[in-house]
């Protein structure tokens, strides 16, 4: 039962009259005083529907709750709201190191680079690897049939023997275009986290440092045709996949 029924079972017939303190004053008006009464139960249950809607609403705020923040949101001296004022600094605060997060580190060498994972560099060398290593052995399979073909020691030679010339030189030549292309994927993923020049740079850099390195040996020097020629596949697939077409 809420205020404003049990206001209305009261008996007021039966209310017991208390004289007043001064004489002088008179009797009190018990019609005024019912008014009052009235009117404070009508106020209460009026509040107490407001919450209950607000309860429904989820809006409901504690008055407690409510003085607390009027009271924290005061103003100073200068006329400013002491909560807006927390509120732009906490704002400022949170924008500055928003900031500082964006900004990107830069390494040891000054350039702002990719970060590092070992498993993106496994993942980059184990592809370098076993792509060199089937191309370099149909490279390499190509040559010993050519060659045992030229040769007239290989031709009089018996089939074993030419099979098993074949079969070396294939295999070498896998390792050595396997080992070789590793190294320019590996190479590349280093690039690309210390500078970070994009494909073009990469692709540069590590041609430069593989190529040199073949160039430097008198007996690689025969397979460094076919090593540009590996670097260009690489290339053009990249770029390719760049433009979306691949």
């Amino acid at each position: 039962m809420s205020s404003w029924d049990r206001s209305r079972n009261l008996p007021w017939s039966r209310a017991i009259h208390v004289p007043p303190a001064d004489p002088e004053m008179g009797a009190e008006d018990i019609d005024l005083k019912k008014e009052r009464v009235w009117r404070e139960l009508s106020r209460e249950a009026a509040n107490e529907q407001k919450e209950i809607d607000a309860m429904k609403n989820g809006t409901y705020v504690d008055q407690q709750q409510q003085a607390s923040n009027e009271s924290s949101s005061g103003v100073d001296s200068n006329g400013i709201s002491t909560a807006a004022a927390v509120g732009d600094t906490r704002q400022q605060q949170t924008s500055t190191q928003q900031q500082i997060e964006k900004q990107p580190e830069v390494n040891f060498l000054g350039y702002v680079g990719r970060p590092y994972q070992t498993s993106d560099l496994l993942r980059n060398t184990a592809f370098g690897a076993t792509i060199g290593s089937i191309t370099g052995m149909c490279f390499g399979f190509m040559d010993s049939i050519r060659s045992a073909q030229s040769s007239e020691l290989l031709k009089s030679a018996s089939r074993s023997a030419q099979g098993k010339f074949i079969f070396q030189g294939t295999y070498r030549s896998g390792m050595f275009f396997g080992g070789f292309f590793g190294v320019f994927h590996t190479i590349k993923y280093g690039t690309r986290v210390l500078i970070d020049p994009g494909d073009l740079g990469e692709i540069t850099l590590a041609s430069l440092a593989v190529c040199g390195g073949v160039f430097a040996r008198r007996e690689w020097r025969a397979s460094l045709p076919y090593a540009v020629m590996l670097i260009g596949m690489d290339s053009f697939h990249c770029f390719m996949r760049e433009d979306g077409k691949a």
